[in-house]
């Protein structure tokens, strides 16, 4: 047997390589597009007048919305109705860790419905541009797309200080436009890797950005709570002040250092430029016609048969539910803790970041949990035993969840970390079985699926407001409950109808598969 001995020469040692300022502004951009897009859920804690929208529901008294404290309040003093009669809002928890003395009420007087279309308002932007974000990255290229877009993105988040003033049909148009951005620029981020990782580190690149979003949960929350407590021009303000300078700075960054491929950038290494093409499948490239490499099907999806397979469809649905699931915690965790655990600004945004970190530190972990359950007991157990177990027993804590008092917080945060570990395990679960289907055109049914999951972001927001209007565990409880319901659901269709066989349709020869190279 004989060993090749051959050194490659890479280049620059990785810390001074180009590749790697690519992963650290892609792992950047994560967590800047999770921050615009979470930072509205510590925000609406402190931006709205809880307690004058529960005194306007509890007195059911006939006021049309109004954005400011004081119109409301000279409204109420106006009306027929002895106030005092009304029940005061429920406060067993007596905590030295979470007076609600200590709430910071905020200036807006919004309705739960109205919260929770705000909460959900994103999604309805980000829900159809994911049909559309691959065409915009290909007609323009990332460089050209993600920047400026990012750049808008970033404005607007500034711009929702005064929007909120106004209206909250403002608010809500601008977070309609901030996920249609959202829902463009995201993908961009995963296609830079691609177009500059050799094929063996696109794993470990791609593995980072998603890092980068669990990480941008993971810091918005704390410093959002800070803000809301601690913060310029009244406090909430800024933390859509902050969030737009820090997408700002990113896209300085982004025009600096990023570009579409090794072959347009002005100051790559060349050794480093001659790996990294000497490792792409890419024939026929010529600098002043290519932007960026895009692997192609030349034979495009039978969607017909696509859509009559079983294993595809359960898919679907399961993904669907496990969204469900996520948006319900990544959208109204902060209001749960606000309104059944009763903590206090600053104490939500710090007990609100515990499960996202240990579902940042647990997803780091289960990429390798699948690996070995895949290798020992074969793809098929791996994928059904992740999933299973990831969105049933999630199922049963939220259960579990909905009968705890505030007095038992430590017991809830410690149930949500296991809930997000183990919801990201069926994540991972899901995502890889995508290419069990049909390694080909993984891509394409990835972002049909994801079309169609991501509802659950516009409907789970609504559906808290509508349940939650007096603010009680009790009704807290009917929305685990139902979560609960959908997340065991997704796991029992994809237990019974999943499977990781390739299908007929997709069971193409790899010399069908070609590269195409697109001129913007």
């Amino acid at each position: 047997m004989e060993f090749n001995d051959e050194v490659v020469d890479k280049g620059p040692p990785w810390w001074k390589s180009m590749r790697f300022k690519i992963t650290i502004i892609g792992f950047l951009g994560g967590a800047n597009l999770y921050i615009q897009r979470s930072n509205m859920s510590m925000a609406i804690v402190c931006m709205v007048n809880h307690t004058a929208v529960d005194l306007l529901y509890r007195a059911d008294l006939d006021i049309i919305s109004s954005n400011t404290t004081m119109n409301v309040w000279s409204q109420i003093f106006q009306q027929d109705r002895n106030l005092s009669d009304v029940a005061p809002l429920k406060d067993a928890c007596q905590s030295t860790l979470s007076p609600m003395a200590d709430s910071g009420e905020g200036d807006l007087v919004w309705s739960k419905e109205i919260q929770g279309l705000i909460l959900g308002g994103l999604y309805w932007g980000y829900v159809p541009s994911q049909l559309i974000s691959g065409l915009i990255l290909k007609r323009y290229g990332i460089r050209r797309t993600v920047g400026p877009l990012f750049l808008a993105m970033s404005l607007l988040t500034i711009l929702t200080h005064s929007a909120a003033i106004w209206s909250p049909w403002a608010v809500f148009t601008l977070r309609v436009l901030i996920g249609i951005l959202n829902g463009v620029t995201m993908p961009g981020l995963f296609f830079i890797i691609a177009a500059w990782a050799p094929p063996d580190g696109n794993g470990r690149l791609s593995s980072l950005i998603i890092g980068g979003l669990m990480m941008g949960n993971v810091v918005v929350f704390p410093v959002a709570s800070l803000l809301c407590r601690y913060g310029f021009a009244g406090g909430w303000p800024s933390i859509f002040h902050v969030s737009g300078i820090s997408g700002f700075l990113f896209c300085l960054l982004w025009f600096i250092w990023v570009y579409d491929t090794p072959i347009k950038h002005p100051s790559i290494n060349l050794k480093e430029k001659a790996f990294i093409m000497s490792n792409m499948d890419v024939f026929n490239v010529s600098p002043d016609t290519v932007n960026v490499f895009f692997l192609w099907e030349i034979n495009s999806l039978p969607w017909c048969k696509v859509l009559r397979t079983v294993p595809y469809i359960a898919l679907i649905v399961t993904h669907t539910c496990f969204n469900w699931g996520l948006y319900l915690i990544l959208n109204n965790l902060p209001l749960y803790m606000r309104e059944v655990l009763k903590f206090q600004l600053a104490s939500n945004g710090v007990w609100t970041m515990i499960p996202y970190s240990s579902m940042f530190a647990f997803i780091m972990l289960a990429g390798i949990m699948l690996d070995k359950m895949s290798h020992h007991f074969g793809h098929h157990i791996s994928r059904k035993s992740s999933v299973s177990v990831g969105l049933g027993i999630s199922a049963i804590l939220l259960i579990i969840i909905s009968y705890l008092e505030c007095d038992d917080y430590i017991t809830v945060i410690i149930l949500m970390c296991l809930t997000l570990s183990l919801l990201a395990l069926a994540y991972l679960a899901i995502m890889v079985n995508f290419f069990d289907i049909d390694p080909q055109h993984a891509g394409q049914l990835m972002t049909f699926s994801n079309t169609i999951a991501n509802i659950p972001g516009i409907l789970v927001s609504y559906a808290v407001g509508e349940y939650t209007k007096d603010n009680t565990r009790e009704q807290w409880q009917k929305v685990f409950f139902l979560s609960s319901g959908i997340l065991g659901f997704g796991a029992l269709i994809f237990v019974i109808f999943g499977s990781v066989y390739i299908p007929k349709w997709a069971r193409t020869s790899p010399r069908e598969k070609g590269v195409r190279s697109f001129k913007f």
